[in-house]
């Protein structure tokens, strides 16, 4: 049997704390080793599978298929994702980014990131990073 205190420490180790100092914690999931890809909206601009105009100089993702589509409700083209904040971490550098968009390529876990997006963690020659992500909302897993 495990004591109270290691099954703390696994509870912990096995995701973030969120919402410190307010009184309510919840386990944030984390999704390592994901794949980044970028991809190009239209210069003016495209629609995204949110329903809103995304341009390539916003930091916009478009989620893997698999997380999208289990999360839109039954006859809605509309994830409950879209609009959520995310967190963004590739070789130590950080940023936020919002869900916008729907990548029907993309592995499990997987980000497409718009040319600005992608080019904060690396130059566009390299077509693909790994990562690890979250959402800024723990209600959002």
């Amino acid at each position: 049997m495990h004591s109270r205190a290691t099954l703390a420490m696994l509870v912990v180790a096995s995701g973030f704390l969120c919402g410190a100092g307010t009184g309510e914690f919840a386990l944030a999931k984390r999704f390592d080793n994901a794949r980044f890809t970028f991809y190009n909206p239209d210069a003016g601009g495209s629609v995204g599978a949110c329903g809103e105009i995304i341009h390539n100089t916003e930091f916009i993702v478009a989620l893997n298929a698999p997380q999208y589509q289990a999360s839109t409700p039954a006859g809605s083209f509309r994830s409950t994702f879209c609009d959520q904040s995310i967190t963004i971490t590739v070789n130590g550098k950080t940023t936020t980014a919002k869900i916008m968009d729907e990548c029907v390529t993309c592995p499990a876990n997987g980000l497409d990131l718009t040319q600005a997006l992608f080019s904060f963690f690396a130059p566009l020659s390299s077509g693909l990073v790994i990562g690890s992500w979250n959402f800024l909302n723990a209600s959002a897993n």
